[in-house]
């Protein structure tokens, strides 16, 4: 039942939000969402219609805590799944370059619209959600002193006061949550996010249980929802958390593995070391996590759990962060874990892992002359590891087209780690590659069940089906990416091409057009620079307008001409003259493609875009070249 003064209260279609208690009812029952959803929810509301910038939602939700992009865009994904459940619409718009704002009809409690001016104070202005966010803040901060006095005992309360299952031969797959620090400002940055990498990584070696990787529970790092929930989201049997407290020179972990379906605790343990022996603390963690599910370890998977990567801490915390910027697949994300690797290699020149993410970050060079000698690196420190033979593929398919010994390198980097998603999302891209799609989306799958909410993932299976001609699913893979990423370049790419083959070509022009707005929000910061952008956008809807996608598709032509050329130019240029009828010239830019190698034509068998000249011999010639006939 809703208990509060109705000025507190905003209602929305089925849904009553209480903007000061920060609960948000469906049909008087209570909602689930996290405490950073509800916040921003609250601010969205509070703002009624007007847009709500992201530096204005970092500001007032995320001011205390560190935050990046993944973790906005990730609970906007989770407030419209939940709108969307509860059959109200998604309710939340993204509104390119500026922002988010709420779309859905506000009336007050008693079903009057609210006033046009909120008076400053009244539970409907943002000043009023500011107020009170500043007396919580207050309030916590006169409590913290008693927090952390307290923070052990609370720990061992909250961890060890219920009762405990120890069946837990039913759990398969388990996701292990960022750490929480009992005192934050005593850690490093990521602390707890890196002790559930280190974990992550013993466990994931164990083919027996399905862990989820680190770049699907980095979205949770700073989380104040409960375990179940998250547990439900990352779809996993069972979920570990735990809590982090420093005493003098000791670290202690205090943990809980809890059941998702019931929300039963089914084990609970606590560990403590100096902070000498760090790794040994690892060690202990994933062990008891191992004797806590009663699982039977092979030799290798034994070897695995007790493995050292670096002796160097801060090595490890480079790496990590390297890999957290790798995982958003954005130009700016590449840029800065190149950096993070290398500075891990300085740290520790004997560090494999990080030799491996330097050749992924150096794997899009024309030729990877540096990714290559990386890799070489890798496997020479440690030939057992799952991830340079990943890579090693991933070059050796990409750029040397040397599909059997890419598909040897894939499988045996499944067989040393078998959830190691990007092992499977790279081999599925090969299977693709030559035309073996079935096979191609079950390992895409096995991608998915890894790493349910990659958006990567999610957009490249699209592709997969895109190459199978299965137009619908293509599309529903590539629109579930961008629900959590809207701002996914490649799932705006791929669904322009689905959208030329279905003809749905004004759909096809606006999926460019939001790809380039993406792109613009990163290549032009200035004013000037934009207003400069908005004008070609609108250019390009205008030739659609008026002449269609045949003149819409040759004013990109000309445009790509004009611009400087990369290599894969002359790829994208062929895809555009096989689309209007022009097979001669398609047919060159093709064979240009082939002889500079570029990086696209490795999907020159799959893409369905060349269907019309498949049975050309110039088409044919260069397959068997590239070994694809």
């Amino acid at each position: 039942m809703i208990n509060s003064s109705s000025e507190n209260l905003r209602k929305f279609g089925n849904c009553t939000l209480d903007v000061e208690r920060r609960v948000l009812w469906f049909a008087d029952r209570p909602v689930q969402l996290q405490l950073k959803s509800i916040e921003l929810l609250c601010l969205l509301v509070s703002n009624g219609g007007q847009v709500v910038s992201k530096e204005e939602i970092w500001s007032e939700v995320w001011d205390d805590s560190f935050v990046e992009e993944t973790n906005l865009t990730h609970n906007i994904y989770l407030l419209r799944q939940k709108f969307k459940d509860l059959g109200e619409g998604s309710l939340i718009e993204t509104v390119p370059r500026r922002g988010y704002r709420f779309t859905g009809t506000i009336e007050n409690k008693n079903g009057g619209p609210p006033a046009a001016e909120p008076a400053t104070g009244s539970a409907n202005s943002p000043a009023f959600y500011r107020s009170a966010k500043i007396g919580r803040r207050q309030m916590t901060a006169g409590l913290a002193g008693v927090v952390l006095l307290a923070g052990a005992a609370f720990a061992f309360i909250y961890f060890f006061g219920a009762a405990v299952s120890t069946d837990a031969s039913d759990i398969k797959s388990l996701a292990v949550l960022p750490f929480r620090p009992i005192d934050p400002k005593s850690e490093t940055e990521h602390a707890g996010l890196g002790l559930a990498d280190v974990v992550i990584t013993r466990l994931s070696s164990i083919r027996s249980l399905n862990v989820r990787p680190t770049s699907a529970i980095a979205a949770f790092e700073n989380h104040k929802a409960d375990s179940i929930s998250l547990g439900k989201q990352l779809n996993v049997d069972a979920v570990l958390e735990g809590v982090i407290h420093h005493t003098g020179d000791h670290v202690r972990i205090t943990m809980r593995l809890l059941r998702v379906s019931d929300g039963k605790p089914v084990w609970a343990g606590q560990i403590e070391k100096s902070l000498q022996d760090e790794f040994k603390l690892h060690n202990e963690i994933a062990l008891q996590i191992v004797d806590a599910l009663a699982l039977s370890l092979t030799a290798t998977e034994k070897d695995a759990l007790n493995k050292r990567y670096t002796q160097n801490a801060d090595a490890y915390q480079l790496y990590l962060d390297g890999r957290y910027e790798w995982n958003k697949r954005t130009s700016e994300g590449m840029v800065k874990s190149q950096k993070l690797f290398r500075d891990a290699i300085e740290k520790d020149p004997d560090f494999a892992l990080a030799y491996s993410g330097l050749a992924d970050t150096l794997a899009m060079d024309k030729f990877a002359p540096e990714s290559r000698t990386a890799i070489s690196k890798a496997l020479e420190l440690d030939p057992n590891l799952a991830e340079p033979h990943a890579s090693k593929g991933f070059v050796l398919m990409i750029h040397d087209w040397n599909w059997a010994e890419a598909e040897i390198e894939f499988k045996k980097a499944i067989e040393l780690n078998p959830n190691y998603a990007a092992a499977h999302h790279w081999y599925a891209e090969l299977l693709a590659i030559e035309g073996r799609n079935d096979e191609a989306k079950a390992e895409m799958l096995r991608a998915l069940e890894i790493n349910p909410v990659s958006y990567n993932y999610l957009a490249d299976l699209g592709q997969i089906y895109y190459f199978s001609h299965e137009y619908g699913l293509a599309k529903e893979y590539c629109l579930k990416a961008l629900e959590i990423n809207p701002e996914f370049v490649m799932a705006h790419q791929y669904l322009h091409y689905i959208y030329l083959k279905t003809g749905e070509h004004d759909k096809a022009v606006e999926a460019i057009i939001s790809r380039d707005k993406v792109f613009g929000e990163i290549t032009y910061p200035s004013p000037k620079q934009k207003e400069a952008e908005e004008a070609v956008i609108d250019k390009q809807r205008q030739i659609f307008q008026q002449g269609g996608i045949r003149k819409w598709i040759e004013s990109d032509i000309n445009n790509a001409l004009k611009s400087p050329q990369d290599n894969n130019s002359f790829y994208l240029i062929a895809n555009r003259f096989t689309f209007l009828g022009e097979e001669e010239r398609a047919l060159g830019n093709l064979e240009k493609a082939f002889e500079v190698r570029a990086f696209l034509s490795a999907f020159v068998k799959a893409d369905p875009i060349f269907d019309s000249i498949r049975s050309q011999p110039r088409y044919i010639e260069i397959l068997r070249k590239m070994n694809l006939k």
